[in-house]
Parts: structure tokens; sequence; C-alpha cells
């Protein structure tokens, strides 16, 4: 049905099934009302209004401290109230980041990233509209809670930079809660990742504000007694905020997905609509093609003479073809490269196959059970592994100083399960990301005198053979030619540098996992301490400079590695407890207490 002018009513564009209806008094396509489908709210959001009413209390907590007036949960507020207490933050601190050199860059970071989110955000345009009306209040507390911390920043002085960075990173994970997801207001999975989302940035917002409720003297004393307990929490609280971002996001992309390859079933069939008016210009074309036909009967005279031209033409066009012949560097096979450079390709599958063996030999103890299981469990580890973002951790196990450690064991198993994946997929992979996994067991090879493999120069060696052998496809064969004539065995200096080479010469579909495990049997002797220092001190400043390709690296060690950690920042280092019969109270050491006497067995 059409209107006289020849449109259509917008009404008549519906389609049953979608929820979706035309308003004819508002003018506009709104939700379809009484819906058989009803989402659970009260369920899904169950535990996103618990952390709501934690980081509720403890604002009002704080602010009472303060004497400021309470926040309440129907209390309104906005990002433009946000933006403005950023400022005023910001404004007061920039007396303190003069005198902190460490500090010189973040306020600038800091309110550039805010007011991008605060901007694109607007009033009636935040995370609330995963919900009707907002009625659950979890806009305003995000909202009041941030201008709290932002408060906080001015009053309390520890952790300042700690806590800078982690504001400065939250909106880059909540930048998705502005997302238009009005459209999939229907979908129930969509909620429940947007409600893990929420309860992780108000628990993320939650620790930061239980720190600053503490006083200055029992700060003191918690500093001396645990001081990275706040550190360790906050890096948590970060990495699960990562994972419920990444997941929402991928809810997000497949529902996208899904809208596409519905457009396009609507497209094939507009095109199966148009085979009709297509014929009948065919028949019009048809037409005119004959009577142009009769008119060049006329010019056919012609022909002879212009193929004749043409015919010359071609001939001194193939005769100057013939003269610029180009040489061209025949590309080399990988396996040539491999077979030159003495290639051992199951020799990482081999050692992860000796540590399965040795774990089921000696019985382990319930702490090897429950380090397992931290191991596991970890979320910074998760993160490491399953964010899509450049990663570095530099693992310390604080278990026994045996090569089949339970810290080696969960390494072996990871990495062969990694390969296993590489090889299942390789070659027919559902998406064009690539996975290349390549490692070291150093426990595995501990006497330099008689293994071959037990020196720095052959663990950058396997390195390097193991990416030319993974990543085939992915590599150029200039560069892997410009591998073979300039790589010198041996040559540590000449092997990172190839290795750095044929990373940065990877494109942006390629995931590279890097995993060493057990440094601390390649800290003697000296000699081998020192060329083990050099190639992690080149892998880490690879992974810093800026490349295509995604690089995730992981140094582990059943013990601390001293020799190697200023090479790492402190958000980069990750200690398991060593006792973990009490549980939470042993926490991650940082740079603080390094030099505290301690002997080996300790770590």
């Amino acid at each position: 049905m059409v209107k006289l002018d020849g449109s259509c009513h917008p009404a008549l564009l519906g389609r049953p099934g979608t929820g979706i209806i035309f308003d004819g008094i508002k003018k506009r396509w709104v939700l379809e009302d009484g819906s058989d489908c009803a989402l659970p709210y009260d369920e899904i959001y169950r535990a996103t209004f618990e952390a709501r009413d934690r980081l509720l209390a403890t604002c009002n907590n704080y602010r009472k401290k303060l004497k400021q007036p309470l926040l309440e949960v129907n209390t309104n507020h906005n990002w433009r109230e946000v933006e403005e207490s950023v400022q005023v933050a910001c404004s007061g601190l920039e007396k303190l980041a003069t005198k902190d050199k460490d500090m010189s860059g973040s306020l600038g970071k800091l309110k550039r990233a805010f007011r991008g989110l605060c901007r694109n955000a607007g009033a009636g345009q935040t995370a609330a509209t995963l919900i009707p009306n907002d009625s659950f209040g979890f806009s305003s507390v995000l909202c009041g809670s941030l201008k709290v911390v932002f408060n906080g920043l001015r009053t309390t002085g520890l952790y300042r930079l700690e806590v800078y960075r982690t504001l400065e990173d939250l909106p880059q994970q909540l930048k998705d809660l502005a997302a238009d997801v009005n459209v999939n207001d229907r979908d129930e999975e969509i909620h429940r990742r947007a409600a893990a989302l929420y309860v992780a940035a108000f628990n993320l917002l939650n620790h930061i504000l239980l720190w600053f409720l503490k006083n200055t003297w029992l700060t003191g004393v918690k500093l001396l007694a645990d001081p990275t307990g706040f550190m360790d929490k906050l890096r948590d609280c970060q990495a699960e905020l990562k994972t419920a971002s990444q997941a929402f996001e991928a809810r997000l992309n497949k529902l996208s997905r899904d809208t596409e390859r519905e457009t396009m079933q609507l497209s094939y069939w507009n095109t199966y609509s148009q085979a009709s008016i297509h014929s009948q210009l065919q028949t019009i074309t048809r037409q005119i093609t004959e009577e142009r036909e009769s008119r060049l009967e006329v010019l056919e005279g012609l022909k002879p003479l212009l193929n004749t031209v043409m015919g010359a033409l071609q001939e001194r066009a193939l005769t100057g073809s013939n003269r610029e012949h180009q040489k061209r560097i025949p590309d080399i096979d990988p396996e040539h490269v491999l077979e030159h450079f003495l290639y051992e390709p199951d020799l990482i599958r081999k050692d992860c196959m000796t540590l399965n063996k040795r774990s089921s030999k000696w019985r382990r103890t319930s702490h090897d059970a429950s380090r397992l299981i931290a191991l596991q469990t970890n979320p910074r580890l998760l993160a490491w592994l399953t964010v899509d973002e450049p990663a570095l951790l530099l693992l310390n196990g604080r278990a026994e100083p045996r090569p089949d450690s339970a810290v080696s064991l969960f390494t072996a198993q990871m990495l062969y399960q990694l390969l296993e994946h590489h090889q299942t997929h390789s070659g027919h992979e559902i998406s064009s990301l690539a996975i290349i996994t390549i490692g070291f067991f150093c426990g595995q090879h501990p006497d330099w005198q008689e293994d071959s493999n037990g020196n720095p120069e052959e663990l950058a060696m396997s390195l390097l053979l193991q990416l030319i052998d993974r990543a085939r496809g992915h590599i150029d064969p200039a560069v892997l030619r410009q591998c073979y004539e300039n790589t010198k065995p041996g040559n540590i200096n000449s092997i990172c540098s190839m290795f750095e080479t044929l990373v940065m010469s990877l494109d942006s579909e390629v995931v590279l996992i890097i995993v060493i495990d057990g440094l601390r049997f390649f800290a003697q002797p000296p000699k081998r301490c020192g060329g083990t220092t050099e190639v992690i001190s080149r892998l880490t400043r690879l992974y810093r400079q800026e490349s295509d390709a995604t690089l995730k690296l992981l140094f582990s060690s059943p013990t601390r590695s001293e020799f190697v950690e200023d090479l790492f920042n402190d958000e980069e280092l990750l200690s398991l407890p060593r006792d973990f019969a009490s549980g939470r109270k042993s926490h991650v050491r940082s740079r603080m207490v390094v030099d505290e006497p301690q002997s080996e067995d300790d770590d």
C-alpha cells in the first residue's frame, strides 16, 4: 500500500519478530510494548546491585569523613560533572606534578582521556541506555563515585601515580558503555556482559576509595607491614575490568555481524527483485546495438587499415618489453634455512612432555596443588593471554627451586596446548588472526658444559628458528633471505637483530606469544647470566617498540630472577603468595622491598 505521491508509509516497513514498531503519534520507531520475552533484569543485575551499594557506602563514608553531603542512588549526577571534577582536581595538582617528575605527563593524559569519555557519553547517551530510564541508578553512582575519587586525589598522596595510571586507562575500558545498544536491548547476553563490566568498574573505584579512607598513621603502618597489598589488588581489579570490557565488545561485534548478515539477505532479495528490470534493460540495449551495427557497416572498409596500424604498434610494444628483462631473486625455502641452522623442531614439545612425565613421579604437596590452582585462576595471567593487546609479565612462582616445579608444569601445559592449537588450525583458520607460539625451558637445560642448548646463544637461536618454522606464511621472503645470509650462530647480537627484524616484519593479523621458563637456572655462571640478561633485555626492548603484530611475553621462574627485574616496570611483575595457607595475606613483592636481605630458598 502506497500514498498518492507513490511513497510508502514507514509502518509498512516493519517486520514481525524484530521487536520494533512505528509509533504513529511520536512519528518514530520504538520498542514494541507488552513483549512476551521480557528479560529478568533483577536477576541479571543482582551482582551489580551489590557492587553498586558497596561503592555507594564507601563513597558516603569518605564524604562523611570530609564532612560533605552524602550520595544517594537517586541522586542525579552526569558526565558533565565528572569532567568538571577532573579539571578541578588536575588544576589543584599542577604544583605537585612539577615536583614529581614521574607525574609530569600524567595530568594532561588524564584530562584528555576523561574529556573524550565525558563528551562522547553526555546526558542520556551513557551505558544507562542499556536499562530503561536508568531505573537502577548505575549511571549516577558511577559518575558520583568518580567525582569522589578525583576529590580524594587532592587530599591523598600515597600511590597517586599508580591511581593516575589506572584512571587514565579507565575511559578506554568504559568507552563500550556508551555504545548504541538500544536496537539489541532484547539480547539477554549483552545485558549480562554489561552487568559484569559494571561490577568490575564499581569494584575498581571502590578499592581506590577504600585506600583513601585510611588515615595517615594507619596507612604508614600498613605500608611497612604489607607494602604492595593495595597495588596487587588494584592490578587484579584492572585486569578483571579489561577482561569484562573485551567480553562486552565481543558480544557487540557478534550482534553487529548478525545484523550485517541479515542486511546481506535483504540485499540478495533486492537483487532478485531487480532481475525483471535488468531483463527489460537488456532488450532496450539489444535494440540500440542492432541500430548501431547497421551504421557501422559503412566503416568496414577501414578495418584492414586499422588492423595494420594496430599490428605495428603491438609488435613495437612486444619488442620493447622483451628488452626490459627484470632480474628476480628466487624465493628462499624456509626448510632450507631451518636445515642450514640445524633446527630441532621437537625440542619444545620434548621439554613439555619431559616435565609432564616428571610431575607424575614425585608427590605434589597441597602447596603445589594450590600453586597450580592459583596460576590457572590468576586474573592477570588470564588477561595477559586473552585480552587483545600487547602484554608483558615476569612471574615469580615462589616455589621450590626445582626444574619440575609447579610453575614449570603450568607453563609446560599452557605451551603444549598453544602448540596443539597452532598445529590444528594452521592453514585453515576460522578468522584471519594467526596465533604463533614460541618458547624455551631453561630448567631443562641447566648443564651449560654438557648440554648444547644450555647457553643463552642457543636460547636466542631456538626462538629465531621456531619463529621461522611457525610463521611461514607471514614472513617476507626478502627478510627470510636476509636472516639466512646475516645470522651468525653463537653471536647473541646477530641472532637478536635478525629476530627483531623478523618480528617487525609481521603484520597486524599475527599474535606472537613468547614464553621463557626457568630463568633462574641460567643465572650461573656469570658469563651465562650476562648473556641471558642481554637476551631478555633485547626482547623487552622489542616489546616496547611499536610493531604491527601483537606481542605477548611471559618470563617465569620458580624463584625470583633478580638479575633481570630492573628490566620490568612494577606493573609487569607478578609474584605468587609464598604461603597459600594464609590466603590473601601474602601479596606481590615490588621494588620497595627488593633490597631486603633474602636467601634463595625463601624466594
